[in-house]
């Protein structure tokens, strides 16, 4: 019976391309790993899961970049850690997006129709049905939610705050453009 592999001799092999002692280091590690991801996770499995996923993903598309491979275990660790504090922060940032998204300005039909036509027509403009059927139901009367869009749409919450800050990219970048054309009439 042959001796097991060092994490060394798998790393070695792994970046020639190896299947075999990859996925050894996978199973390796895997356990950490996931323990790792369930703890950050406080018990959402699905969240650890891709969590776990977007770790080793990384390690094993940067496995290159490991100087000494006998340190895997100790470099995939501070991977896994990175992965985690980076999706708390995406959290955070989507979670300031939806406070900034509930200050937005919304379109009061009382008030005067000019800047309603002219939202109507920016929505009605986006290339993208997705953005544009967000934006409509964030900025129109009656404005929604975007928990509300989200289950009328039946796409998560974040993805709503996604489209709609895609949308006001789009936006600017379109008025922008309109405006630079109306210059050029005018001159």
């Amino acid at each position: 019976m042959s001796p097991e592999p060092t994490v060394a001799g798998l790393v070695r092999r792994a970046r020639r391309g190896d299947a075999a002692a990859a996925r050894a280091l996978y199973e390796r590690h895997a356990a950490a790993v996931w323990g790792s991801c369930r703890a950050f996770a406080r018990g959402d499995e699905a969240l650890a899961a891709d969590l776990a996923q977007e770790a080793f993903a990384h390690a094993f598309a940067h496995l290159d970049q490991l100087e000494e491979p006998a340190a895997f275990p100790g470099w995939l660790r501070t991977i896994t850690r990175r992965t985690c504090l980076r999706h708390a922060e995406r959290r955070r940032r989507e979670r300031e997006g939806v406070v900034a998204l509930a200050r937005q300005p919304r379109l009061d039909g009382g008030r005067s129709e000019v800047p309603a036509a002219i939202v109507r027509e920016v929505i009605a403009a986006c290339p993208d049905p997705g953005l544009r059927e967000a934006a409509r139901l964030f900025y129109t009367e009656p404005p929604h939610g975007t928990l509300e869009i989200a289950e009328r749409l039946g796409i998560s919450r974040t993805a709503v705050t996604s489209r709609l800050y895609r949308f006001r990219a789009w936006a600017r970048a379109h008025m922008l453009e309109r405006l630079l054309e109306a210059a050029e009439e005018l001159s």
